[in-house]
């Protein structure tokens, strides 16, 4: 029963959150979604050139937008990750007329009035502009100026904010969750549907914290012009970006990237996972221990399904065992749906979940288990934590004996001297 119990636990070992709970977002014209070492990943994939086949020229320039908003988000998430914070003032982007904000954009200098909008190209650029550097600095009344008194503002799961002093708010509220939040604004479009109305489309990447995968969302924001000659937003729209790279799907779970240990009375698991195949598989290898003795080891596939628009896993282990997960993230879990079979022929199923508690550690337990025709009990829940490196400076076990054995030498040297003869004499 104790093996039946550890195998279930190591078909779902490699699960884990992506990033920690999800703070509540209220609508925002950039709304929300990878720890730094998921960033890392997903630019190291771009520059790698891991991009699926583009059928056709429009395709081929969105994919090259998606690959500049992730190697943006993912310079971020890196430099945070590896302390290089600064105050929040400082974290704005991009600051120049000259910045990527405005690399891809493509306008209509004159609309079918003839009216020359060249003018109001570089307001409503540097409008964006502005707005990165008022988000990066937490600065929600200067955001809630850029919009027209009656603005209305949809977030991308359809929350509507109506107004400029509820837009306000939800800006504040934003900052009150998300403290350390970062944007990057892509505009990629103008049109003019007159001399004051234009309509403003492109791409954000938010970084939501520096533990935590970007979320990249498209937008479209309609301006008008004000009698004093002041473009304001009066609606601005969010639409999240679907995404059908395997490396890009599998971000969420790229904080798992390193050693992981489990130990409770009965059984020590020791897992390792790393990138394989190009970034497109996350494999892990664990191993087992009962009573101090290796009982099985084993490895775990997780890879993204195109198909079934899932994440989905495979464990094999050192008994003849296999199981096959289908993956579900719901807020702070992962639901695990999994059916496989035993090394000695039995059928097991069940769901695993996994709580993600912080970017250390994480909780798993299996529900609704069944191997062969028994019903089992849940599983008690199971702390996993993350190993800890060893120190830079570590001893080897060949090293560590050497100096032990002198340090054991020195008392018997120490009373050697002091016994000796002062004449020099045995």
């Amino acid at each position: 029963m104790v093996r039946t119990a550890i195998v279930c636990l190591l078909a779902m070992l490699a699960v884990v959150m992506a990033g920690g709970a999800k703070a509540q977002q209220p609508p925002t014209r950039t709304p929300p979604v990878a720890p730094a070492e998921a960033a890392k990943k997903a630019l190291e994939a771009t520059q790698k050139g891991a991009q699926p086949a583009v059928p056709n020229a429009q395709g081929a320039t969105k994919a090259a937008q998606d690959a500049a908003a992730r190697a943006a988000a993912a310079q971020k998430a890196a430099a945070a990750q590896a302390g290089q914070k600064t105050a929040p003032a400082t974290k704005a982007t991009p600051a120049t007329k000259d910045s990527a904000t405005k690399a891809a954009v493509d306008t209509v200098t004159k609309d079918a009035s003839g009216t020359d909008h060249a003018a109001d190209d570089e307001a409503l650029l540097n409008m964006a502009v502005e707005f990165d550097k008022a988000y990066n600095a937490r600065d929600a009344k200067s955001l809630a100026e850029m919009f027209s008194p009656d603005a209305q503002m949809i977030d991308a799961d359809g929350t509507t904010v109506q107004g400029r002093e509820d837009i306000l708010k939800a800006f504040e509220d934003i900052f009150t969750n998300e403290p350390e939040g970062l944007i990057e604004t892509e505009v990629t479009d103008l049109r003019y549907l007159g001399p004051a109305v234009a309509i403003e489309t492109g791409r954000t990447v938010l970084i939501p914290a520096p533990d935590q995968p970007a979320v990249v969302n498209e937008y479209t924001a309609v301006h008008m012009k004000s009698k004093e000659g002041k473009w304001l937003m009066t609606m601005a729209r969010d639409t999240p970006t679907e995404v059908n790279d395997q490396t890009e799907n599998l971000i969420p779970l790229s904080f798992l990237i390193g050693d992981w240990v489990d130990e409770s009375a009965d059984a020590v698991v020791k897992t390792t996972y790393d990138w394989s195949d190009g970034d497109k598989f996350i494999v892990g290898k664990f191993s087992v221990q009962l009573q101090g003795e290796e009982a099985f080891s084993g490895t775990q596939r997780i890879g993204w399904d195109p198909l079934a628009r899932k994440v989905r896993s495979w464990v094999f282990d050192s008994n003849g065992g296999f199981q096959e997960g289908l993956w579900t993230n719901v807020e702070d879990q992962w639901l695990v749906n999994y059916r496989g079979v035993s090394g000695e022929g039995e059928v097991t199923s069940g769901t695993s979940v996994m709580t993600m508690l912080d970017i250390n550690r994480w909780s798993w337990q299996s529900r609704d288990r069944i191997v062969g025709n028994e019903v089992l009990e849940d599983t008690p829940e199971v702390l996993v934590v993350r190993k800890a490196p060893p120190p830079v400076d570590a001893l080897s076990e060949e090293e560590a004996a050497i100096e032990k054995a002198a340090l054991e030498a020195v008392p018997a040297a120490v009373e050697q001297t002091v016994n000796a003869p002062a004449d020099g004499t045995k």
